[in-house]
C-alpha cells in the first residue's frame, strides 16, 4: 500500500506527458497530391524494394490518403500494386476502428461548440459536460485548424485554443480548469516523452537503490526505471502485459544496459481502470549497472502488449435506490438488485449474481466496469467490492466513492470483442543517477 501510494504522488508531481511528434499509427496533416501520386506510380515499379518503400510511406502517411488510394484502385493497376493498395485500405480502416483523427475547422466559435466537436471525434467524453468547464466555456470562443490530425496532436492544439488543460484520473483523460477529481496532468512541454500507436509514454524517473540484509549483511540493489502510459480515450485499453517490455537500451558510452537475465522481478507501480478500461498504468523495469557507465540513456526501445476492446455491450438499471428485486438477464448470467443504501456519503449496492462464478470474464467485467449514475450525468465510481459465494450464486457488495449527489441508475458494460497489440516504441536521452 505505502509504494502504491508513493507511486501515485510521484506520478502526480513528476508526470509529463508528451510532445507534438506525430503517433506512428495517425497522420499529422494532409499529404501533397502530388507526392501520393508519384509513390503509387512506384507501387508498379520494376524494383522490389522501390515498391515495397513506396507501400511503406504511404502507410505513414496514414488515413487521410485513402480518397486517393481509392481513386487509383479504378486506374489500370497491376495485380501486385492493386493488392499492396488493398493491404494499405484494409491497415486504414483499422487505425480508424482504434484511433481518433481529428478535423476541425473553426473562427471564434463558441467554445462548447469545439468542445463538442473534439469530444466527437476523439471518441470520448472528456469531462467536457462537469460543471466546472461549462462554467469556464460561458462566453468564450477558440479558433482551430486541424486536418486529419491524430488525438494527441489535436489535444494539444485544443489546450491552447481553450485554455482548458488535460488531466489523468479515475474518470479516465478530462479536460478541466483545474485539478479536480483527477491525479496527474499531462504536460506537453516534457522533451523526453514520446507517443507511439495512440500511447504517450512519459518516463518518471530511475534511480538508484541499495538494500543491506541485517541477516546475512549482504547488499543489493539495482538501476531502476519508471515509465507511465497514457491512451487515447478512443484505444479502450481493457489489458496490458507489463513483463519483460524493455527490448533494448544503450547508455551514453555504447554500453548495453539490459538486464543479463530475463526481467522477472514484476513490479506494476499501479494500474488505474476506468470501467474495465485503463487510461493510466505505469511500467518499471530494472537496469543492468556496468562500469564507467554514462549519465544518459542513449537509447530505449520498448514493446508494450496491449488488449483493446473493439465492441462491449452496455446494461442499465434505472432507479436503482427503489430497484430492490429488479433483475437484468445477459447470457446464463442474471443480475438482482437486493438492495442500495447510503452511509455516510457512501452508497452501497448488493447484488446476487446467478449463473456464472466469481472467475468468470463476465464477473470481471461486471465488477471492473460497474458505476451508478447520478441526477445530473456523473458518474460515481466503485471504491471497492466483497463477493460472497453462496449455493444460489455470487451475493456481492459494492461500495461507491463518497458522493453528496444521488444515485438513478446501475450501469456496467460488458466487452464482446477484443484485439491484441504489439506497439513499439523509442525514448532517448534520459539522464541516469550517478553510480554510487
Amino acid at each position: 500500500m505505502r509504494t502504491w501510494i508513493l507511486i501515485i504522488l510521484s506520478a502526480a508531481l513528476i508526470a509529463r506527458a508528451a510532445s507534438a511528434q506525430a503517433q506512428t499509427t495517425q497522420p499529422g496533416a494532409t499529404q501533397p497530391s502530388d507526392t501520393i501520386a508519384l509513390l503509387i506510380a512506384q507501387l508498379d515499379d520494376p524494383n522490389f524494394s522501390v515498391r515495397e518503400l513506396a507501400e511503406k510511406k504511404l502507410a505513414d502517411m496514414g488515413p487521410s490518403i485513402e480518397p486517393q488510394l481509392r481513386d487509383a484502385q479504378r486506374a489500370n493497376l497491376s495485380d501486385e500494386a492493386r493488392a499492396r493498395i488493398d493491404v494499405l485500405l484494409a491497415r486504414f480502416q483499422d487505425t480508424l476502428a482504434l484511433h481518433a483523427i481529428v478535423t476541425m475547422h473553426y473562427t471564434h466559435a463558441p467554445l462548447m461548440k469545439v468542445l463538442a466537436d473534439f469530444a466527437r471525434q476523439a471518441g470520448g467524453n472528456l469531462g467536457i459536460d462537469d460543471p466546472s468547464v461549462v462554467k469556464f466555456a460561458e462566453g468564450r470562443v477558440a479558433t482551430i485548424n486541424l486536418d486529419n490530425a491524430g488525438f494527441w496532436q489535436a489535444m494539444r492544439a485544443v489546450k491552447d485554443a481553450s485554455g482548458l488543460s488535460p488531466w489523468v484520473g479515475q474518470s479516465g483523460l478530462t479536460l478541466a480548469p483545474a485539478q479536480g477529481r483527477v491525479i496527474m496532468q499531462v504536460d506537453f512541454s516534457d522533451k523526453y516523452a514520446r507517443s507511439s500507436g495512440g500511447l504517450f509514454i512519459v518516463p518518471i524517473g530511475s534511480r538508484e537503490q541499495s538494500d543491506i540484509s541485517y541477516v546475512t549483511g549482504l547488499t543489493s540493489g539495482g538501476m531502476w526505471l519508471t515509465l507511465n502510459v497514457i491512451p487515447e480515450p478512443k484505444l479502450h485499453v481493457i489489458g496490458a502485459s507489463m513483463v519483460d517490455w524493455l527490448k533494448d537500451c544503450v547508455d551514453d558510452k555504447g554500453h548495453s544496459l539490459m538486464p543479463t537475465e530475463p526481467n522477472r522481478r514484476f513490479f506494476p507501480g499501479f494500474m488505474m481502470q476506468r470501467g474495465v478500461r485503463q487510461p493510466l498504468w505505469s511500467l518499471q523495469t530494472s537496469l543492468r549497472e556496468v562500469p564507467g557507465m554514462g549519465s544518459k540513456i542513449a537509447r530505449l526501445r520498448g514493446e508494450i502488449n496491449l488488449s483493446a476492446q473493439t465492441r462491449s455491450q452496455v446494461f442499465e438499471i434505472d432507479d436503482i435506490t427503489q430497484a430492490h428485486g429488479a433483475t437484468t438477464q445477459d447470457g446464463p448470467a442474471s443480475f438482482t438488485v437486493m438492495g442500495c443504501s447510503k452511509t455516510n456519503m457512501n452508497y452501497q449496492l448488493t447484488l446476487m449474481i446467478r449463473g456464472i462464478t466469481a472467475n468468470d470474464p463476465q464477473f470481471l467485467d461486471f465488477v471492473n466496469s460497474a458505476e451508478l449514475v447520478d441526477d445530473k450525468g456523473q458518474t460515481i465510481i466503485r471504491q471497492n467490492y466483497i463477493p460472497r459465494p453462496s449455493p444460489e450464486g455470487v451475493n456481492i457488495v459494492l461500495t461507491f466513492q463518497p458522493t453528496q449527489s444521488t444515485p438513478v441508475k446501475l450501469r456496467w458494460e460488458k466487452t464482446l470483442e477484443r484485439k491484441n497489440l504489439k506497439i513499439p516504441f523509442e525514448l532517448d536521452d534520459l539522464p541516469l543517477p550517478e553510480v554510487r
